[in-house]
């Protein structure tokens, strides 16, 4: 697979040089690095390219580098930066579009959306309807923020003989935030980053981690999942125990398209997202495109339970 080094450029915003308050120029340079990394959202960077020779480089973790060139005072009054990432490119995809997915920087999707076909008895839409005593309602949109992820399970939802595959966040040990998404684990990205600045305060170095949270075996060879348990195949069970990382909810944003869910325990941050500018795989029956149908909002399908055993 080819590989590409993808390298961003872009001056400190002004909004973050005022917000600077540092008693020496080391402990300047490291707050302008880390507000800079996690406010990387928010800036205008300039992107440019270069294809390297092939490697061993997974095409789901990688390294990242932010780079900060500033004078050597206690408030620096300029500065610039500089985010180097490298890439392996499966067939069709654009270096510079998947290092912004591998960064979570800004990026342009395009709405796509199926037909509901109302007269087939085997498209009942795409989330599930849940029933019984353990659901509260309809998910205020700002509850998570700021309580801790203690569980995540995407087998949630009993028909009998198994799971319907939605997904679930609890919070506290206690209430569970739901997306009743009929296979979820095929929708959702799950996404590590682990900082580590380095001792002159001038880069930070962050490993990330960046998979589809499951997939069908047909597919697993173009996307590498986090979990995978079906019998006659090499298991991989590489999702964290949420209640040991103590992982406080930062962000939780929903679209009618998707939605970010960010936890973090100091400098390792776990990132949830679903959106149409996410690669999916694609539905392994029926070979068709993993879309919404017209009409269907995540945003409007989030809700809470009071427990994970849901009856749909």
């Amino acid at each position: 697979m080819p590989t590409c080094d993808v390298v961003f450029t872009a001056p400190i915003p002004d909004w973050i040089l005022a917000k600077a308050e540092a008693e020496d120029a080391r402990r300047a340079r490291s707050w302008l690095l880390s507000q800079s990394w996690y406010e990387r959202r928010r800036m205008d960077w300039a992107a440019k390219r270069t294809i390297v020779p092939e490697s061993s480089q997974s095409p789901v973790q990688h390294e990242a580098v932010l780079a900060l060139d500033c004078e050597d005072s206690a408030s620096p009054a300029s500065g610039a930066l500089t985010l180097r990432l490298c890439v392996t490119l499966r067939q069709g995809e654009d270096p510079v579009e998947k290092a912004r997915r591998v960064l979570d920087l800004p990026r342009t999707g395009r709405t796509k959306r199926r037909v509901f076909n109302r007269d087939s008895i085997w498209d009942r839409g795409s989330f599930s309807a849940v029933r019984g005593n353990s659901v509260i309602g309809p998910m205020p949109p700002d509850w998570p923020e700021g309580r801790m992820l203690t569980d995540y399970s995407s087998h949630l939802g009993s028909y009998g003989q198994g799971g319907v595959g939605l997904s679930g966040w609890q919070c506290n040990r206690g209430s569970w935030i739901v997306l009743p998404l009929t296979g979820s684990d095929g929708w959702i990205w799950l996404t590590r980053e682990e900082i580590t600045p380095a001792e002159d305060f001038r880069s930070l170095r962050a490993a990330i981690d960046q998979r589809i949270l499951g997939v069908h075996p047909d597919q697993i060879a173009d996307f590498t999942p986090w979990e995978h348990r079906y019998a006659g195949h090499e298991r991989i069970a590489d999702m964290p125990d949420f209640g040991d990382e103590k992982a406080t909810i930062e962000r939780f944003k929903t679209t009618e398209a998707g939605f970010v869910l960010e936890a973090a325990n100091g400098l390792t941050r776990w990132r949830f997202a679903m959106g149409d500018d996410l690669p999916r795989p694609i539905w392994a029956g029926s070979r068709e495109p993993r879309l919404l149908a017209d009409g269907e909002s995540v945003a409007e399908a989030f809700l809470l339970a009071h427990d994970c055993y849901l009856e749909v």
